[in-house]
Formats: C-alpha cells, sequence, structure tokens
C-alpha cells in the first residue's frame, strides 16, 4: 500500500482522559507502525471539547478530598502539549458541528464523550430532592451552572454500592474545614458548612459478597463519621466465607468490625440487600423513602430524608447520528469501530467501568482498528480546510490550548491567598473570558 500524501487528519471528540489518551497513542503507534504498514507517518489531530474546560470527570468528577488522583491532569497536559494536537474549546458535537460536518473533514472521527449521564433511576423523577450522583458530584466539583443540593435535610439517602456512592456520601459528611484547602470555591464551601446533614444511609442492593467499593473508600468513610452496618447486613456477613482474595478480605474485615449502632456526631449506615421501593413525596418535594429487604417479602422501613442521591451508574449520552447500545449505555461499537471513519474509546465505548489503566488499553484497542482500516482503505479526498477557519466560517467561538492552560494559571493565581494549589472558575462566561474565545 503506498504511503499516503499527506498528513493524516483525525477529530476527537471529547477532550477528557479517553480523548486525549486516544490522540496520544495514536501519534505514538502510527510513529512505530506506520511504515510496516505501508501509510503515512505524520498525523494531526483535533480535539473538540464542548465545555470551556477539558478533562471531564478528571476536573469535574473526582472528590475534592482526593487531590492525588487529580494529578492526572498534569499526564494531560503534557499529552495535550504536543503541537501535532489541536484542542478546541466550547465546540459541541451536535449543536456546532455534525457528523457529516467532520466526515467530510476528516479521515477518523473517535467519539470519546464518556459515560457522563447519570443512569435513569426509575423512583421519584422529576422530584425535588431526587437527584444523580452526577449533580451532587458537579455541584461540588463547580460544574458551571449546577446548583446545590438540597442540605437542610438531617438524614440523606444514597442509592449504589459502588465508590461513587461512597465519594457522594463521604463528602456530604466530611468536616467543611477539610475541604477548605481544595479546590473548591468559597461559595460551595459555605454551601457545604451550612449542611444540616448528619446522616447518610447507603442503600446496596446487593449482599456483601459483591460489594463494589474500595478498602479506601471504607476507611474514608470510618474517617469522617461512625460508620454502622445494620444489623440485617452484619447477619449475612456472619454467613459469608472470608474472600480468598486479600484486598476483599481487608473490606470484609473493616465491615465485619463495624457496630450496629452507636453514638457519633455523624453517621454512614450500609445497608446491604436493601432496596429503595418507593419515595414520599407530597406536593413533588421529596419527604422520605421506603426501603424493603431482597428476599424478606413485607419487610419494610421508612426513613425521612429530604434528599436521596442515586448512584447506579452512568451511561453514555445518546448522540446524534450514532448507533446507541441502550443495553450498555454505550455507542454501539465492535472492539471501537462503529461506521466507516467513525470510532469510539473509553466509557462512550465500554461503559462505565475501570480506571485509567482500562482507558488506555482500550484507547489502544481503537487505534489498532483505525490502523489497519488505514493500511486496507487508503487515503480517500477529504476537505483539507484547518479546523478553526472551518469553526469562525460557521460563527462558532472556541478557545484553544493556550487559552486553556490561562485558565489553569488563573486558578493557580486565586488559590495562592488562599494557600491552595489553585480555585476554580465556576462560572461559564468567566472561564470563557479568561480563555480567550476566538
Amino acid at each position: 500500500m503506498a504511503k499516503g500524501d499527506r498528513p493524516w487528519k483525525v477529530a476527537v471528540i471529547g477532550g477528557g482522559p479517553a480523548g486525549i489518551y486516544a490522540s496520544d497513542i495514536l501519534l505514538k503507534q502510527l510513529s512505530q507502525k506506520a511504515e510496516q504498514l505501508g501509510i503515512g507517518a505524520e498525523a494531526h489531530i483535533d480535539i473538540f471539547e464542548k465545555n470551556p474546560a477539558p478533562y471531564g470527570l478528571v476536573r469535574y468528577g473526582v472528590a475534592p478530598d482526593h487531590p492525588a488522583i487529580k494529578l492526572i491532569s498534569k499526564a494531560l497536559d503534557k499529552a495535550l502539549s504536543n503541537e501535532k494536537i489541536t484542542l478546541f474549546c466550547n465546540v459541541c458535537y451536535g449543536r456546532d458541528i455534525s457528523l457529516e460536518d467532520l466526515l467530510e473533514h476528516y479521515d477518523a472521527l473517535i467519539f470519546a464523550t464518556g459515560a457522563g449521564r447519570d443512569r435513569q433511576w426509575n423512583l421519584g423523577r422529576g422530584v425535588e430532592g431526587v437527584c444523580g450522583a452526577g449533580r451532587v458530584a458537579g455541584w461540588y466539583n463547580a460544574f458551571p451552572q449546577i446548583s446545590a443540593p438540597p442540605l437542610s435535610t438531617r438524614a440523606a439517602a444514597v442509592v449504589g454500592g459502588g465508590n461513587t456512592a461512597l465519594d457522594i456520601a463521604r463528602v456530604l459528611l466530611d468536616d467543611p474545614y477539610s475541604l477548605s484547602k481544595t479546590d473548591m470555591p468559597q461559595r460551595i464551601w459555605r454551601q457545604m458548612a451550612g449542611s444540616r446533614i448528619r446522616q447518610v444511609h447507603i442503600f446496596v442492593r446487593r449482599s456483601p459478597a459483591f460489594h463494589k467499593f474500595s478498602l479506601q473508600q471504607i476507611r474514608q468513610l470510618k474517617a469522617c463519621s461512625l460508620l454502622i452496618v445494620d444489623g440485617f447486613s452484619k447477619r449475612q456477613l456472619s454467613e459469608l466465607e472470608p474472600p480468598s482474595s486479600p484486598a476483599a478480605r481487608a473490606v470484609w474485615e473493616e465491615l465485619k468490625s463495624a457496630p450496629e449502632g452507636g453514638d457519633g456526631a455523624k453517621k454512614s449506615y450500609l445497608h446491604f440487600s436493601t432496596s429503595v421501593s418507593s419515595v414520599v413525596a407530597p406536593a413533588g418535594r421529596l419527604r422520605g423513602i421506603w426501603a424493603r429487604r431482597e428476599g424478606c417479602p413485607g419487610e419494610e422501613f421508612f426513613l425521612e430524608t429530604g434528599l436521596c442521591v442515586s448512584a447506579i451508574g452512568w451511561e453514555a449520552e445518546k448522540l446524534p447520528e450514532l448507533p446507541f447500545d441502550a443495553a450498555r449505555g454505550t455507542i454501539a461499537n465492535e472492539k471501537g469501530r462503529v461506521a466507516e471513519k467513525v470510532y469510539a474509546s473509553g466509557w462512550a465505548k465500554r461503559g462505565c467501568e475501570g480506571l485509567i489503566g482500562s482507558t488506555k488499553s482500550d484507547a489502544a484497542e481503537t487505534v489498532d482498528c483505525i490502523l489497519s482500516d488505514w493500511a486496507q482503505k487508503g487515503q480517500k479526498p477529504i476537505d483539507l480546510t484547518p479546523a478553526a477557519a472551518f469553526l469562525k466560517g460557521k460563527g462558532v467561538a472556541f478557545s484553544k490550548k493556550a487559552g486553556w492552560f490561562a485558565l489553569e494559571q488563573y486558578e493557580e493565581c486565586l488559590g495562592k491567598p488562599e494557600g491552595k494549589a489553585r480555585v476554580k472558575v465556576e462560572s461559564d462566561s468567566e472561564m470563557k473570558r479568561v480563555s480567550g474565545l476566538e
């Protein structure tokens, strides 16, 4: 196969870790394998991010008291600094650019839009006080235009048994002063300081044998509250054989050692094999929930609460002109292939599972598909108009890498007077101003 006579052009839709790692891996793999595949070794990648700032859930989903995970942003900065990658923020697929636009201008499209939408919970739709984990995490991470959940209730409920559920519970119970040195803006910190929540009840549908949270999450929850495992769950734990895996056994031991009750200024409750069966919401405002024990007909109890957070997982947004796998909550694909010239990577491809290591291996599989297709089909004519000129012709305002790095520096300056690494800008308009939208 003859080499191409021009650099390959690739569009990546989504500026989170999945999109940036896919871009980085594609450039590296192309330089290593191009000669063997008989294709051109040069490529340029345009990343389109719908928000004024990139990095997706690293910026807007990680709990503020987990700064080590946020250090991933430094690795993303390094990858993004590659001169063969151009970033366009504030450019939204389906609003500013279409599939037809992209197919006309690029040799390959990689959709790495993540799974940033809460999986739909069957109860409490439209009820004030019932919301998804994404809304709560977005609020305390200063995502623009997200208001605080109800914080005047004494007890809150969290539905779900993964790390996200425990993240939400911990942040709602944490001493606000321990969060005062995080990147949380003062306005949000003051809302947390004024919270009246003193108890969080975590409802896990499955038994303790199938928990999905980590030992670190359990210990952090115990550090900020009295962790209580109810009697029903305790009996289940006592009937379990100690897990063979050291990690699972450590969690089992922590849960077994937790009390069934006790006094504490703040308490977190774990209810295993328990589902929320109904919500009580006179006039559309949550007043309480009924919960039932799985496998125990008629055994229900009531919790008075004004806040119920569903943390039952995430799913990809259904995007215009792309096939959607509703069962998996992903863009329909086969090893990353969606359609001719169209690919997927990250959570939009595989669903909400795995960490950064999974995202990298997942991107490598998608990149292998792209390179294989290029080797078989070669280059075809495309419109070579630069993306900046194309966007300006459509009247789309955007910022580029320099704007994002300027916003990072601005947030670091905001943090210095308070002894913080940074303070997030939470205003959409302010982010756009600092980034210098073109």
